[in-house]
C-alpha cells in the first residue's frame, strides 16, 4: 500500500471515530504526557466538530468517507464509530515528545471494541498485529509511526523506528507513568486544561538550553531562570470571530517580580495621537512607555550595554536623558503601500524633553558607514537619505510630541487631527484600558491594488483564497493586565460561527 492510500485510510478512521465516539469521564489519561514535553496542544473535538457543521450532514459524510473502504466490517464501523471505542466527551491531545517526536492521545472507553478495530485495519494493510506487552499492548502503524493502549489510553507516536528498542523502551516508560510525576502534576498544565477552550496550548521553555544565555542577555537576576516560565493559550471559535487568550506563567518568585518589574515601564494608553491617525491605515500599535523605566532595563541586559559601547555616539549626547524622556503614549501606523512594495510609515511619542529627537541621530557615524546620511533640517528636526530608500525619512521633535515618516505627504500634516481618523474606526478595543494594543485591518488591506494583483496571477484558485480573505474584517490583539493578553479576530459574517465559514471556504478551494 503506497504512503497516500495509507494516510488517507488512517484520515478516514481518525475523522470518523472523532464525529461519533461513545463516552468517558476519566481523565488519568493524560499521565502518558511527560513532563518535560516542551509542547501541548489540547482539542475539544465535541465543541469542534459542533461549531465546525461537520454534523450538519452527517450521513452524507460518512458515506463519503467509506466509499474507498473495501472492508465492509470496517466500513459499518466507521459509520457506527462508537464501537470503535474511544471517546469523544474527553479532550484529545497532541504533544511533543522529550525526543522531539509528535504524538497525539486519545481517551479509551472501551478496550475490546478498540482492538476489534485493530483487527479490522490490520486485514486492510493498515497496520501489524496486536502485540500485548503485559498491562499494555502495542500496534505498528504501517508507514507511520506505533500505537500504544489499555483500558483507559490510546497513544500514537510518528516516529520512522517504530521497531526499534529505544521507541519501545520509550513507549513503556510512557505507559507506565503515573500522574505524580507527569505533566498532570504540572501546575501550569492543570491551569490550562481548566480553562473552557475548544483548543487550548501549553508551551514550556524547560527543555530549552539556550535560554540560560538569554536570560543573562535580557538582564533577569541570577535565580530567574527562563526555563521555569510558560505560556498557556485558549482559542475558542465563536459567531463572527475567533478569541485567543494567552498568559504567561511560573512559578518561580523571581521570575514573577522580573514580569511585574517589564509591566512598570508602561501604563495605561491614553489614545492621544487617534485623531492624526488615518481609519485607512493598514496596521496600528499603541503603548504607553515610561522612559526612565525603559531605560533602566535595558541597560540590565549585557547585549544592549554592549550594543551602546560599540558605537561611536554624536558627542555630548546623552543617551539616558534622550530615553527619560519618553513620558506617555507611543503610536506607530502603516498607512499604505505603495505599488513598489514600499510600506508609508508614521509614529509619534510623546516626549518631556526635545533632546528625544537626538536619539537617532546620535548613531550618525554608524548611519554614514551603510551609506545612510542624517542631517539636520532645522530645530530638533533630522532627514535621513539613502540610495536604498525610495524616499526621505524625518523625523524630530515638535511641542511635546516626538514624530517620525517615510512619507512627504504625511509629513505635510504632521501635528494635525485628520479628517477620518482612527478616532471613530470600527475596532472594538482601540480604545480599552489596556497598556498595548495593535490592529490589523484587513478590509484596508485587501483594497490594496498590489494585493488583488497577486490573487489574479493564480487564476480560479487565486480568486477562490481572495474570497476567503475577503470574509475577514480586522485583528487586534491587547493586554487585559501585566500577563494576560487577547487576540481576537473578526469576520464580516457576524452570524455563523467562523469555523463553519472557514471550512465552507476552504471547501471552496479545495473542490
Amino acid at each position: 500500500m503506497n504512503k497516500t492510500k495509507f494516510f488517507f485510510r488512517l484520515s478516514v478512521l481518525l475523522i470518523a471515530v472523532l464525529i461519533l465516539g461513545s463516552c468517558s469521564k476519566d481523565k488519568e489519561y493524560t499521565r502518558v504526557i511527560p513532563s518535560n514535553a516542551s509542547l501541548v496542544i489540547s482539542f475539544d473535538i465535541q465543541s469542534i466538530i459542533k461549531k465546525s457543521g461537520l454534523m450538519d450532514n452527517k450521513e452524507s459524510i460518512m458515506k463519503n468517507l467509506t466509499a474507498s473502504l473495501n472492508n465492509e466490517k470496517l466500513a459499518k464501523m466507521v459509520q457506527n464509530p462508537s464501537d470503535a471505542g474511544l471517546s469523544l466527551e474527553n479532550k484529545a491531545y497532541f504533544f511533543v515528545t522529550s525526543k522531539d517526536e509528535p504524538a497525539v492521545l486519545f481517551k479509551v472507553s472501551d478496550e475490546d471494541k478498540l482492538e476489534d478495530a485493530f483487527g479490522l485495519m490490520q486485514n486492510e494493510g493498515i497496520c501489524d498485529a496486536i502485540e500485548r506487552n503485559g498491562d499494555f499492548s502495542t500496534v505498528i502503524l504501517r508507514g507511520y509511526g506505533i500505537c500504544a493502549f489499555d483500558e483507559s489510553t490510546l497513544l500514537v507516536i510518528e516516529t520512522t523506528n517504530a521497531r526499534s528498542l529505544p521507541v519501545k523502551e520509550q513507549v513503556e516508560k510512557m505507559m507506565h507513568t503515573t500522574e505524580g510525576v507527569s505533566i498532570a502534576s504540572n501546575k501550569g498544565f492543570q491551569k490550562m486544561i481548566e480553562k473552557k477552550s475548544d483548543i487550548g496550548l501549553y508551551g514550556s521553555f524547560a527543555s530549552l538550553p539556550q535560554l540560560t544565555s538569554m536570560s543573562m542577555s535580557l538582564g533577569l537576576p541570577e535565580d530567574a531562570d527562563m526555563r521555569q516560565m510558560m505560556v498557556l493559550a485558549q482559542i475558542n471559535f465563536e459567531n463572527g470571530k475567533v478569541t485567543m487568550e494567552g498568559e504567561y506563567y511560573t512559578e518561580n518568585e523571581s521570575l514573577k517580580a522580573y514580569i511585574k518589574k517589564q509591566a512598570e515601564m508602561g501604563g495605561k494608553i491614553n489614545h492621544t495621537f487617534l485623531k492624526r491617525i488615518p481609519a485607512s491605515s493598514l496596521a496600528y500599535l499603541s503603548m504607553n512607555v515610561k522612559g526612565d523605566k525603559l531605560y533602566d532595563m535595558l541597560m540590565s541586559g549585557a547585549e544592549f550595554k554592549n550594543m551602546v559601547r560599540d558605537s561611536r555616539l554624536t558627542p555630548g549626547f546623552d543617551l539616558k536623558k534622550s530615553v527619560n524622556s519618553l513620558k506617555g503614549d507611543v503610536a506607530i501606523a502603516v498607512t499604505n503601500v505603495s505599488a513598489n512594495g514600499t510600506p508609508s510609515l508614521l509614529a509619534y511619542a510623546e516626549v518631556s524633553d526635545p533632546s528625544a529627537a537626538g536619539i537617532v541621530y546620535a548613531f550618525k557615524k554608524d548611519f554614514d558607514e551603510v551609506g545612510m546620511t542624517v542631517t539636520t533640517s532645522g530645530k530638533n528636526e533630522y532627514v535621513v537619505k539613502s540610495a536604498m530608500l525610495p524616499s526621505p525619512i524625518r523625523f524630530g521633535v515638535r511641542g511635546n510630541y516626538f514624530y517620525l515618516t517615510n512619507d512627504d505627504n504625511l509629513y505635510k500634516n504632521i501635528g494635525k487631527d485628520v479628517a477620518n481618523s482612527l478616532a471613530n474606526a470600527k475596532y472594538e478595543n482601540i480604545k480599552s484600558d489596556a497598556k498595548g494594543y495593535f490592529v490589523l485591518d484587513m478590509d484596508n488591506v485587501m483594497k490594496l491594488p498590489m494585493v488583488s494583483n497577486a490573487f489574479g496571477r493564480f487564476g480560479s484558485q487565486g480568486n477562490m483564497v481572495q474570497s476567503i480573505l475577503a470574509g475577514f474584517s480586522y485583528a487586534e490583539a491587547y493586554n487585559k493586565d501585566d500577563q494576560k493578553s487577547v487576540v481576537n479576530i473578526y469576520f464580516k459574517n457576524k452570524n455563523e460561527n467562523v469555523l463553519k465559514q472557514l471550512i465552507t471556504g476552504l471547501k471552496k478551494v479545495l473542490g
